[in-house]
């Protein structure tokens, strides 16, 4: 990572480890991972994605624990919305007291806002979801989730395999992925 980038994951660590509905901490660096490996490929702006990538769930850090580990769909749902809404001031900040330019916070929090909910057109926004749903098979994070969801890595894996992406890029990281998964659980 730039300096810059590690500056950021620094100020955003703090909101990572506030976060409860799962291990952001390491989430974040596993959607860190899928941004570089996705970029070396795609021709995603870093400057804008990698800022993103580091702050897309420091929203977290502010939902209600009750809501983060809320169980039924209206509730988790409304915990998704809200970690959103929350992201955008500490964002602002974070990235205005870093020097970033008023035009460079706005197209961050733009592609920050659309890793949910949204079916994008543009490539730096397509390229967040896939980076954040390619952190789910990165090894760390699959067992850390399975262990999480209360499921046997075999389960999990059954999970996971279905999950969809917008670019080859991360297609063929994810393929690549699920069967190391596979050949370390015996099902390959």
């Amino acid at each position: 990572m730039k300096p810059i980038h590690n500056k950021i994951w620094q100020i955003a660590l703090p909101y990572l480890k506030k976060g409860k509905k799962k291990d952001f901490v390491l989430h974040t660096s596993m959607v860190v991972k899928g941004m570089e490996l996705l970029l070396k490929k795609e021709k995603g702006n870093k400057n804008i994605l990698m800022p993103a990538a580091i702050l897309h769930d420091t929203g977290w850090a502010n939902v209600p624990i009750c809501l983060q580990k809320a169980k039924d769909a209206s509730r988790a749902r409304k915990a998704m919305e809200l970690h959103l809404q929350y992201s955008i001031p500490v964002n602002r900040e974070i990235l205005s007291n870093l020097g970033f330019a008023n035009g460079e916070i706005k197209k961050i929090i733009d592609i920050i806002l659309s890793h949910k909910f949204k079916n994008p057109r543009d490539l730096n926004k397509r390229l967040l979801i896939d980076a954040d749903t390619l952190s789910d098979i990165f090894k760390e994070q699959f067992y850390s989730d399975a262990r999480m969801y209360g499921l046997l890595p075999e389960e999990f894996y059954h999970v996971r395999k279905d999950n969809r992406f917008y670019t080859e890029t991360a297609k063929d990281i994810f393929h690549a992925e699920l069967n190391r998964r596979a050949k370390e659980i015996g099902i390959a």
